[in-house]
């Protein structure tokens, strides 16, 4: 918000430049400070007409074309600021799909994002999904989208965590989000990506790979009972089978050790993880 603070004063600048569009750019600007929703949607879209035409014409002076794409780009964020600031899910999903529609790659689908996809989890998780992958295709770095997609994508999600991985170790922290909140949402991120990224070659018995991928997320699972007791025990399941293969009792007893946390986590892996630890033991001789 605060950047776009800045950008409005340089626009108000070259007010003369576009009178007829400066109009509606003042009307919008109005209704944004107002919070009036009805009338952001009518005059986001009529400003972002306006500016186009200036634009695609190309016949103006430098001022006025750098006026135009500045209130172009001020009605995206108009419809933003709506849809985040949405009195409820309808208008919010509803002024989301105006932004995508208007511009998806626009950065101002960031600040609607969370909302958005909040928004869509009454109707769903294959709207959600659907909702991730609309803003995907435009902002295809977008961590919110990628989370949902990694969560509701089904078979497909692993694909979406990786990329979620990658986009996290690389991305910088946004523009007026406090250090301890981006710290504390990053880690949550990153713990998403490796545990839905894991989940493809554990489900399909590369156990190397099934390994490397748990344990790659385990700084991340702390403080997550649920994942990481499932982190354990893909674990514990993979070093058993690379135990067999191998024929390494050392191997073997790797996995007793990770089956044995796993079984003391309360979670949905619980009592299969002691069932493995008694196979595991049996097959030790230990007691």
């Amino acid at each position: 918000m605060r950047i776009a603070v800045i950008g409005l004063v340089a626009l108000s600048a070259m007010a003369w430049a576009a009178p007829d569009l400066n109009e509606d750019f003042a009307v919008l600007k109005e209704a944004v400070a107002g919070n009036d929703a009805p009338k952001i949607k009518e005059m986001a879209a009529q400003v972002s007409k306006g500016s186009r035409a200036i634009i695609t014409k190309g016949d103006e002076t430098a001022e006025v074309i750098e006026f135009a794409k500045g209130a172009d780009e001020y009605s995206e964020y108009a419809l933003s600021i709506a849809a985040a600031k949405g009195a409820d899910a309808k208008t919010t999903i509803e002024f989301t799909e105006l932004l995508l529609a208007q511009n998806n790659k626009s950065k101002h689908v960031d600040t609607a994002a969370t909302y958005y996809l909040a928004a869509l989890a009454k109707e769903g998780a294959a709207k959600q999904l659907a909702g991730a992958q609309k803003i995907l295709a435009g902002r295809p770095e977008n961590e919110d989208a990628l989370d949902m997609a990694a969560r509701t994508a089904g078979g497909g999600g692993a694909a979406f965590g990786s990329r979620l991985v990658a986009v996290m170790q690389k991305k910088a922290k946004p523009e007026g989000i406090a250090d301890a909140d981006w710290a504390k949402k990053k880690e949550a991120m990153l713990a998403d990506g490796y545990y839905f990224s894991a989940m493809a070659p554990c489900a399909g018995q590369r156990w190397k790979e099934c390994d490397a991928a748990f344990k790659a997320g385990d700084p991340y699972f702390k403080g997550q009972p649920s994942m990481q007791g499932t982190s354990l025990f893909y674990q514990g399941l993979a070093n058993y089978n690379l135990a067999k293969v191998l024929q390494d009792k050392s191997r073997l007893q790797t996995a007793l050790k990770y089956s044995e946390q796993s079984a003391a986590i309360a979670g949905p892996m619980q009592t299969q993880a002691s069932n493995n630890v008694a196979v595991m033991k049996k097959e030790l001789g230990v007691r």
